[in-house]
């Protein structure tokens, strides 16, 4: 019971151990997707804004070449119509700025669905990824606990074959023991019936001499 338990404490403090390891592993995995994802919002961010200064060189360069067209043009045709030129300088003016509105709102959508659609490509390989570490998990978690269970069953045995070794060398020591035993006790035997016969012997000689000393008194008695 004590092995089982140890064991039993044993297998579920290294399933702890590798589940913790586990979810550190997927923390860093989420971590380092969140760090892409904002890599990502922060370059996105930069081509806009290289975008934006792109679309002002260019204007400012269109608005320059404009502005020498609209110069020549005032040149040659300032003897003629200065009114007319001045009311079409300021009509092409207003369209220009019109059409560069138009331009930079039409950029600006297309950020926008463009930042959408990375947003939603990130969400799906997360979401991917998520259950790809979730299935990493479960077949560590099989793993781990296969391998423990053969490590517990080894251990089960290899118990079992130290118990039977450890019995079959108390019933030798004890064998060796009785054995042991048994020739003192028939030394003791031996000793005791050694006494017993010189106990007896002597008593004999006792009696013996008593016998002979009342053989020999005997005849003086009948006189």
């Amino acid at each position: 019971a004590l092995l089982q338990s140890s064991v039993k404490q044993q297998v579920e403090a290294i399933e702890k151990q590798y589940i913790s390891a586990i979810e550190k592993q997927a923390h860093k995995c989420e971590e380092l997707l969140n760090t892409q994802h904002q890599r990502l919002l922060e370059m996105l961010d930069t081509e806009k804004d290289l975008l934006k200064e792109k679309i002002k060189e260019a204007l400012i360069q269109q608005s320059q070449e404009q502005k020498e067209i609209l110069e020549k043009c005032l040149e040659e045709e300032r003897q003629r119509n200065k009114e007319a030129l001045v009311s079409a300088a300021k009509l092409e003016k207003e369209a220009m700025k019109d059409a560069v509105l138009k331009a930079i709102e039409e950029e600006r959508k297309n950020l926008e669905k463009a930042h959408a659609e990375e947003r939603e490509l990130w969400k799906t390989e997360h979401a991917k990824d998520q259950e790809k570490v979730s299935q990493e998990i479960q077949k560590a978690i099989q793993e781990q606990r296969k391998i423990s269970q053969e490590t517990v069953k080894a251990a089960i045995i290899e118990e079992q074959k130290r118990s039977e070794k450890a019995v079959e060398e108390a019933v030798k020591r004890t064998r060796d023991e009785l054995i042991e035993y048994v020739k003192e006790q028939k030394r003791l035997d031996q000793v005791i019936r050694q006494r017993s016969l010189s106990s007896l012997e002597l008593f004999l000689s006792c009696a013996q001499k008593q016998l002979s000393a009342l053989i020999a008194t005997e005849p003086v008695d009948i006189e």
